[in-house]
């Protein structure tokens, strides 16, 4: 091989050794968020969001989204509310039966009356049901009652009161009864027949205004 042709093998060696240094130099590493990374931190932000939105809705008073198990919870309201209607509807009820009793005046003297055997039973409470009792007359007079009851052992009512009028706010209502005392350590046996007048306050609440006593 001539001189020359050695010349041009040495220097094609050269330029090659040039060219592979070039390339190495060009092929540094870079940094980079490896896609896993970045697939993680989306999901944790998105999370993140959720939560914030939910903590949100329930600060406002919002429920949570709707579940699979909504269908149940709809009908569980309606139950609930068919419920709540029905105690009202009873309620309803009560209040105009307790209206319809305290706009008849001869239930009124029934309870009136009522108060008085329990007060002069055997047992019954006297000071606390001759207090009631008075209480039912537009004039409340608790120690005239004492007085007039104090020796009676017991009253039997023999005809179930009666109205015998009743016009707007006034009204008389009849009772027969046997009441019984004790007179010097005697039972003495009194039949008569009374006649309760009646008035209705603002609310129809009726009160004894006077009686007449007719005795047998």
């Amino acid at each position: 091989m001539s001189v020359t042709g050695k010349l041009f093998l040495i220097l094609l060696l050269i330029s090659s050794c040039v060219v592979l240094q070039s390339c190495d130099k060009k092929e540094e590493p870079q940094t980079f968020i490896p896609p896993d990374q970045q697939t993680v931190d989306k999901e944790k932000e998105q999370k993140e969001r959720e939560e914030f939105e939910r903590l949100k809705r329930l600060r406002d008073g919002i429920p949570d989204s709707v579940s699979i198990n909504d269908s149940a919870s709809v009908a569980g309201d309606s139950s609930k509310a068919a419920d709540q209607k029905t105690e009202k509807k009873n309620f309803v009820q009560k209040e105009k039966e307790l209206n319809k009793r305290l706009d008849n005046p001869k239930n009124a003297i029934t309870d009136y009356l009522e108060l008085l055997k329990r007060g002069t039973s055997e047992g019954g409470n006297f000071e606390l049901n001759m207090k009631k009792a008075s209480q039912q007359w537009t004039s409340s007079n608790v120690d005239r009652f004492k007085s007039s009851y104090k020796n009676t052992k017991k009253i039997v009512i023999l005809e179930e009161p009666k109205i015998i009028s009743q016009n707007g706010n006034e009204a008389t209502v009849e009772v027969k009864i046997l009441k019984t005392d004790n007179v010097n350590n005697t039972d003495q046996n009194l039949e008569m027949t009374v006649k309760y007048n009646l008035v209705a306050d603002s609310k129809g609440k009726w009160k004894i205004k006077d009686n007449t006593v007719v005795k047998k």
